[in-house]
């Protein structure tokens, strides 16, 4: 969407969660983003992330422009962040993973000599004279490529100047005359702090876009894939592994990082062992401060941007819309025994894994009846009849479901009817005791999904 809104001709807000900045991510998305377009200039910035780091009262009183945001931008140091075709996520894991307070290196503090102003760069790196918003309209009336200027206002002392800038611009290309494709655009990319929206008036062309909703189960779940586990030695040890990784998909979110931890140091287990490897990884929680209320409202996780009520959490990391729900990032609230929220995200995550291969079982299982019926005593549609739902047991309805749509406990209730082995009439109880345990938001324990693993890879005809 940000995308075809720039190429569309609108100018772009672009709004992160402050650690997303300061790990040096967004730096990556961004660049990652603009490679894709033409005629990009980004404009160097005159903070550095030692001077983020550093503090409001270690700044100098002026800063000179420092190189590191253009070179990053370089089509080498590019290269040198994606060119790894042994794993597309290595750039973004291994390359722009800060540890927690460090810096980067190469980044050092900018010297102290007279900075200047965000529209002064713009005319250098643009390489002219005057005034640059006049320039960018003048060349695109005569059908140049209309350029995109990309400022990163976390390296920008005055949120005002970048907001100025934009506001002036699309006044300029309006009066210009030019139409929405050829304008030049601005991207200008920035954390809530850096540039408040009220600074931004009426936005015209432009459009606001949120670091929100971007991960997805799918974004989680391939990344483990990715990082595949060494030692799988059947069938049901790699069905197991599987709910192992999607009990960390739920429990982690769009943490990719926490995701991989987490599946390093837990291997499956009971919710007391999820909970002291959650309890391992997990960053103590600051002091005076409290995990954000999830709010009530289903229509939050769906909206395009983070809402006033959970605004402020969102900044900090805290939150963010994960597969059609609000997650929260740092989860201390899953180490409390006493609550449920980990026991039903682990439900959830059995669920997504097992319930189909249970129906897949049932549906196999529905093809044997006619083969196994001790047609000597019942006929089909006697088992059909004494396999209807509870629900149609209770009632005085005359009629019979199909034998497809037997459910598995009325196959269990009219397994009598089928000359079943011992064996087969164990699976097809482990699977009715499975299937009525997952119904009811609880999740299998360790003993139950190792026995559930072995049946549900196990063909019925195997003894």
């Amino acid at each position: 969407m940000l995308e075809a809104d720039l190429r569309a001709g609108r100018s772009c807000v672009w709004y992160f969660p402050d650690p997303v900045v300061e790990s040096g991510r967004a730096d990556f998305f961004v660049r990652e983003l603009t490679h894709r377009l033409e005629a990009v200039v980004p404009v160097p910035g005159v903070v550095s992330r030692v001077d983020r780091h550093a503090g409001p009262v270690s700044l100098p009183a002026q800063r000179a422009p420092i190189d590191e945001p253009d070179e990053s931008w370089a089509d080498a140091d590019h290269r040198q962040d994606t060119d790894l075709p042994d794993d597309p996520y290595s750039s973004l894991l291994n390359r722009l993973v800060v540890p927690g307070g460090s810096i980067r290196p190469g980044l050092t503090p900018a010297a102290t000599v007279p900075a200047a102003t965000l529209e002064e760069r713009l005319v250098k790196e643009l390489g002219v004279t005057g005034d640059p918003v006049e320039t960018l309209a003048e060349q695109a009336a005569a059908g140049r490529t209309p350029h995109v200027i990309v400022v990163r206002c976390w390296n920008e002392t005055s949120p005002e100047g970048a907001a100025q800038l934009l506001r002036v611009a699309q006044a300029t290309f309006h009066e210009a005359g030019l139409p929405g494709h050829a304008r030049p655009r601005f991207l200008l990319t920035a954390r809530a702090a850096d540039l408040p929206r009220t600074t931004l008036g009426s936005q015209g062309r432009s459009a606001v876009h949120w670091w929100w909703k971007v991960w997805t189960r799918l974004d989680t779940e391939v990344l483990m894939a990715w990082h595949c586990r060494s030692g799988v030695t059947d069938a049901a040890d790699a069905l197991l592994r599987r709910v192992t990784d999607a009990v960390v998909a739920e429990v982690c979110g769009p943490d990719i990082d926490r995701a991989l931890a987490l599946r390093d140091t837990w291997d499956g287990g009971d919710l007391g062992s999820l909970r002291r490897a959650l309890s391992r990884l997990l960053p103590e929680p600051a002091a005076n401060s409290a995990e954000p209320e999830p709010p009530r409202r289903l229509s939050t996780a769906h909206a395009s941007a983070p809402d006033a009520e959970i605004h402020g959490a969102w900044a900090r990391g805290a939150v963010d819309s994960w597969d059609g729900r609000i997650h929260s990032a740092h989860g201390h609230s899953l180490l409390d025994a006493d609550s449920p929220e980990l026991r039903v995200l682990v439900c959830h995550a059995q669920n997504r894994v097992l319930l189909p291969l249970i129906e897949e079982a049932r549906t196999t299982l529905i093809h044997l009846v006619p083969e196994v019926l001790r047609t000597q005593h019942f006929t089909l549609r006697d088992f059909c009849e004494k396999a209807r739902s509870q629900y149609w047991r209770s009632t005085d309805e005359a009629t019979v479901p199909p034998l497809e749509e037997v459910e598995i406990g009325g196959l269990s209730y009219a397994a009598y009817m089928l000359a079943l082995t011992t064996a087969q009439r164990h699976r097809l109880r482990a699977l009715h005791t499975a299937r009525n345990t997952l119904s009811h938001r609880t999740p299998l324990d360790y003993g139950e999904l190792v026995a559930l693993a072995g049946v549900l890879t196990t063909d019925w005809t195997a003894g």
